[in-house]
């Protein structure tokens, strides 16, 4: 004992104190707003609850061909192999040699018996275990940190699956939602040419002047660039779909149905929220086992500082000359420790404690910090909700009366009480009001998927090591 002491005592010197991160706690309430029911958490594919086939469809092409969500693959099967590396450091290591030497010997040399004479020197050795003592618990710590990697990637892995399956659905609901307000648009123009029509008949007889003609003008020009710039957002969102699908921009994009599209989702917050948050959200484990592996890295920087132990066994045979290589006189073994002592490395062993010890500072802060962004993610899907919720209310107010408008108007019409133009007008209100309704409808369907997203898109954790 007083020997390991003198040996540990001989050691390079730990810093005296490592910085640490204020000991701040977050708060994870989450206020639950009015009209928001309880409801169980997301499914592990939760976009099937819009009941769209074309949909499924698009996210399962996504999880098989989006390149990102491969190279995520990819890390995990490094990561998996890091683990075994690590864990190799654990056991002992077997080796076999053979070396076969031919050497002349100068005439003064030391070899009395072999001076001035050319040799096959030979050695076979077929028993050579190493053996690492793990004494201050380095190996097990790197194993420890290895597997966090692995947790992390493995994390990360399936955060890149919720994100590319969030970026479809988003995509797809903002397509369904042109694709309508296209229909939509292509209605109100044709309403506007027939509104010109009856205004240029109307301008013919003296009815009208030429002011409701540039009216009817401005209000075509208007549509006919809303009808453009509809066509080009629908190009863009089935290029970007394609791209996440890791096809090319040819790929072909089915339409959803029209009474999906029209009905509302259906928005719920699980029970006990915060706390099971931190196993729901990927970003959040991710960012959980950077932290553990980090502090495991801290651990093996500190036991390096502490003597390194190997065991060696050596057993073989070797001879100056090959021919009588396996004499039973040509036999050789060894076997002992060998420790080394870091008694002074320049420093390097502190400035590489002091770098982990940072690293794990900033994966502390990564943790506070994706913790903070999904509580506040959450919290603004659930505003949104209720924003639109609202919009939604009040647009069905606006489509009751603005039908009972045209509907008055058009009783008028065919009563010979006035022109078709007001009857237009009218319906053209109507076309305007579901223009807006379906807007709000296809943010409804967004906010949906982002909140599902936001509650960790059904994940479940598993770290597997391959």
């Amino acid at each position: 004992m007083l020997c390991l002491s003198l040996v540990v005592g001989g050691c390079a010197r730990l810093p005296e104190q490592l910085p640490n991160n204020p000991k701040d706690q977050v708060d994870l309430d989450i206020p639950r707003p009015t009209g928001i029911a309880a409801a169980p958490w997301p499914a592990q594919e939760w976009w099937r609850s819009a009941n769209d086939p074309e949909l499924n469809r698009l996210v399962q092409i996504a999880f098989a061909r989006n390149p990102d969500l491969r190279a995520a693959a990819a890390k995990v099967l490094l990561a998996q192999a890091d683990v075994g590396a690590a864990r190799s450091r654990l056991l002992p290591h077997f080796d076999a040699d053979f070396a076969l030497t031919q050497q002349y010997f100068s005439a003064q040399g030391l070899h009395l018996s072999a001076n001035g004479t050319s040799n096959t020197f030979g050695a076979l050795n077929p028993i050579d275990i190493h053996y690492h003592v793990d004494l201050w618990g380095q190996d097990r710590d790197l194993v420890r940190a290895a597997r966090g990697r692995l947790a992390m990637n493995q994390a990360e892995a399936a955060q890149a699956r919720l994100l590319v399956s969030t970026a479809v659905v988003v995509q797809y609901f903002a397509l369904e939602g042109d694709r309508r307000l296209l229909q939509q648009t292509e209605h109100l123009h044709t309403l506007q040419e027939q509104a010109k029509a009856v205004a240029e008949g109307g301008f013919q007889q003296g009815l009208f002047n030429a002011s409701q003609i540039h009216a009817e003008d401005l209000a075509l020009a208007e549509s006919a660039q809303r009808i453009a710039k509809l066509q080009a957002a629908i190009a863009a969102e089935k290029h970007a779909l394609a791209a996440l699908c890791g096809e090319g921009p040819s790929m072909t994009i089915g339409s959803a149905t029209i009474t999906k599209q029209a009905l509302s989702p259906a928005l719920g917050l699980p029970k006990n929220l915060p706390l099971r948050l931190l196993a729901r959200r990927p970003d959040i484990v991710a960012a959980r086992w950077a932290v553990q592996a980090a502090a495991a890295e801290v651990g093996a920087a500190r036991a390096a500082f502490y003597p390194n132990i190997n065991l060696r066994l050596l057993a073989g045979w070797n001879s100056i000359h090959l021919g009588d290589l396996f004499n039973p006189g040509n036999f050789a073994h060894a076997v002992g420790p060998v420790i080394t002592l870091p008694i002074f490395e320049g420093g390097a062993l502190r400035a590489h404690l002091r770098a982990q010890n940072a690293v794990f500072l900033a994966a502390q802060d990564r943790y506070r910090s994706t913790l903070l962004a999904a509580l506040r993610q959450i919290a603004d899907r659930l505003s949104t909700a209720q924003k639109l919720a609202r919009q939604e209310r009040a647009q069905r107010h606006a489509a009751a009366a603005a039908q009972s408008q045209w509907e008055l108007r058009q009783q008028a019409w065919r009563q010979g009480l006035s022109d078709a133009l007001p009857s237009i007008a009218a319906e053209i209100t109507c076309v305007q009001v579901r223009q807006r309704r379906t807007a709000i409808t296809t943010a409804r369907w967004q906010n949906w998927a982002l909140l599902e997203s936001a509650l960790g898109g059904g994940y479940r954790h598993t770290i597997k090591d391959g």
